[in-house]
């Protein structure tokens, strides 16, 4: 097998678990907001574990998405370099929300943000 064909192989197995890691951070998002609507309809023991729940989900995101802005930086496209490096930076944006200290009031405002469909 030619070294080119092999490099292109281990690119395409590191982009797959690089989209598994962001996959599985986007279920665990997905059952926070779950968890996150039982407590606010009356179940208030969930409050901690929504919010590990969520960091980790977020810290699998960011390590998918700086797998990605590695590759495009070895890639030597711009436009996937903006693109990515935009991303990696919504990221963790996301990430430093999360790690601010919040009240309950705040939180749920998050949620009813984060629920809001896009323009």
């Amino acid at each position: 097998m030619p070294h080119a064909d092999t490099e292109a192989l281990g690119l395409l197995e590191e982009s797959e678990r690089l989209l598994r890691a962001i996959l599985l951070g986007v279920g665990m998002q997905l059952r926070s907001l779950e968890l996150e609507r039982c407590r606010l309809l009356g179940d208030g023991s969930l409050g901690d574990d929504i919010r590990q729940l969520q960091l980790s989900a977020t810290l699998l995101s960011v390590w998918g998405l700086m797998g990605f802005w590695r590759q495009s930086m070895s890639a030597g496209d711009s436009c996937e370099q903006s693109l990515g490096s935009a991303s990696l930076i919504i990221g963790l944006m996301r990430l430093m929300r999360q790690l601010a200290p919040k009240s309950q009031e705040t939180a749920a405002q998050d949620v009813l943000q984060l629920a809001e469909p896009l323009d």
